[in-house]
């Protein structure tokens, strides 16, 4: 696939042979078996996949980060665009074994030495392996900000950046989201817009740093968290 922005990818840092392996990306990604993305234009590739990607570098947590996790990692955006940018090693979780084995055989053409592919949920790996032991935790239009919350921090280490890519949220969520981060060991909530591409519109980073340990019983079981999101229990206890 021929790139069209390269001096966006320039002014990101990435030099010919990483805009080379972009471009085998955008190969793998029309070519693909399946419909791993609805978006199959090379130009919206670039932007809603590549740009969009890249545009969390502008992000001051990302700059010293060596260990990162893109949390529902789908087709593999932006796990595999962070990959080809940085040094850090690079964990794609994602739940669904088809998306799992095409973005392992995505970063093997790409020879992606820094990536690895964990096929389980969120929750699962959180309680288990992945538990504290990553700088950040993005995610791209995963959930509402009370789940993402719980699938988030209890992966980051005390001091890690949770990064939730979303469109504006309401009020209430941010409101919610800000409540599930204290119980979960996080601090407030910020939203920084972002601008991948000209004409961009409702792109949001929501981040929050992990100041505390996450207590134990967190996260909860598989499917909890989407259930009975955190930020909500005050409400459903008013409503009775």
């Amino acid at each position: 696939m021929r790139l069209t922005e390269v001096q966006k990818y320039r002014a990101y840092g990435l030099g010919e042979v990483q805009q080379r392996k972009l471009s085998e990306l955008g190969d793998v990604l029309v070519g693909a078996d399946f419909n791993v993305t609805r978006i199959t234009d090379p130009l919206d590739i670039e932007h809603f996949h590549f740009l969009d990607s890249l545009s969390l570098l502008s992000l001051p947590c990302f700059r010293s980060a060596r260990r990162i996790v893109d949390v529902g990692s789908g087709a593999g955006m932006p796990a595999l665009v962070l990959a080809i940018a940085l040094d850090a090693e690079v964990v794609a979780l994602e739940s669904q074994r088809k998306k799992c084995d095409f973005i392992e055989r995505a970063a093997s053409s790409l020879s992606l030495q820094n990536l690895v592919v964990h096929c389980s949920r969120a929750e699962d790996y959180g309680r288990g392996s992945g538990r504290e032991s990553f700088d950040i935790a993005v995610s791209r239009a995963v959930a509402a900000l009370p789940t993402v919350a719980e699938y988030s921090l209890p992966l980051l280490r005390v001091g890690g950046c949770m990064a939730a890519m979303k469109g504006a949220i309401s009020d209430e969520e941010l409101i919610r989201g800000e409540k599930a981060l204290g119980i979960l060991g996080g601090d407030q909530l910020e939203a920084t817009k972002l601008e991948p591409f000209e004409d961009a519109e409702n792109r949001w980073a929501y981040t929050a740093v992990k100041r505390r340990v996450t207590p134990g019983k967190y996260p909860r079981h598989a499917g909890v968290p989407t259930k009975k999101p955190l930020g909500a229990i005050d409400q459903a206890a008013r409503k009775k």
